[in-house]
């Protein structure tokens, strides 16, 4: 990498590999003796500013964020029929014109996840017997699980993986609620489901900008959500967070999904915290053998559970994913 002095304009030629060490500190010029920015000059303004970013880019993203995820239409007329009264027999009857999806709905209703095998053999058994919200879960899980399946070549996940990620933050999420503060888990559960629905609408975006993308993330080491503040000047998490705004989702969740890599900016929303440390539970299901960074201390003492705790609930969490992925993908 090459680097120039602003002052004197004396250039420096930089090893790529050693880029990330230094990259956010400042070198002296040996010519003028003026302080050198390394990271500023990794991506130029030029280069930067070949595509549209800030906060003109976030409201176009905001403004199509109807047309690049709609909820479910299947979720949105469910939420409907149930919002403040469990209208079973109207929901039977959405589903008895959509045979396929009732069924895949019996299905997960009769997964060793919810203690029902075998019992359920109608929605509105599902409906009564597990209760509406939990059945909205269910058909949360169901509309979310085509457009969380799709393959983001931005990114460079293959199709599947954001949605066994995702599953697996919503099942840890809700363990955390439930055990920790014996509360329902199921807004955890569906905060979990979308926390990372931003990078769905983000992807051919971040693929536009590959090279910046790769340059940056090679050279610097950085996460994709560093990487995102630095070319779009905003993150997934802030268009998850408008997703939910656009849905009429609680507060609470839209706030908890903003900050869920920053839970400590989030005003104390325990649900941020929530989400940060069910992150990391999922990160260590998907791949356990491989060196992760360490849960957040912070997050550990703001809910509050020790490493041990985390690792237990890990264990249990990851049962429980064996059990339902099977049957939500």
């Amino acid at each position: 990498m090459k680097i120039t002095c602003p002052k004197c304009t004396k250039a420096y030629r930089l090893n790529d590999d050693l880029v990330y060490q230094i990259c956010h500190e400042k070198i002296l010029c040996t010519e003028c003796g003026h302080s050198i920015s390394v990271e500023p000059q990794i991506l130029n303004e030029e280069e930067l500013h070949t595509f549209s970013s800030g906060e003109a880019l976030k409201q176009e993203v905001v403004n199509n964020l109807k047309k690049l995820y709609p909820m479910p239409h299947i979720l949105f007329k469910a939420k409907a029929m149930l919002s403040g009264r469990e209208n079973f027999k109207e929901l039977e009857h959405l589903f008895n014109t959509d045979p396929a999806l009732a069924g895949r709905v019996l299905k997960i209703a009769n997964s060793a996840y919810y203690g029902l095998s075998g019992k359920v053999s109608s929605i509105q058994m599902a409906a009564t017997v597990l209760g509406s919200k939990t059945l909205l879960q269910i058909i949360t899980l169901i509309g979310h699980s085509k457009m969380l399946g799709r393959s983001l070549p931005g990114y460079g996940l293959d199709s599947g993986l954001l949605w066994k990620h995702s599953l697996a933050v919503a099942i840890c999420s809700r363990l955390i609620e439930e055990t920790l503060h014996a509360q329902d888990g199921d807004d955890a559960f569906l905060a979990g489901l979308m926390h990372d629905a931003g990078k769905i609408i983000l992807d051919t975006y971040v693929l536009e900008r590959q090279p910046l993308f790769r340059r940056y993330v090679d050279l610097t080491r950085s996460s994709m959500t560093v990487s995102e503040k630095k070319i779009l000047e905003f993150t997934h998490a802030d268009i998850g967070s408008a997703l939910c705004r656009k849905w009429n989702l609680p507060e609470t969740m839209a706030t908890a999904i903003q900050y869920h890599h920053t839970p400590a900016a989030s005003g104390s929303n325990r649900l941020a915290y929530i989400l940060n440390l069910a992150d990391h539970m999922a990160k260590e299901i998907d791949a356990p053998q491989k060196a992760a960074s360490k849960p957040s201390q912070d997050a550990l003492r703001f809910l509050p559970i020790t490493e041990i705790g985390l690792r237990d609930l890990t264990r249990k969490a990851s049962e429980a994913l064996e059990s339902l992925e099977e049957d939500t993908y």
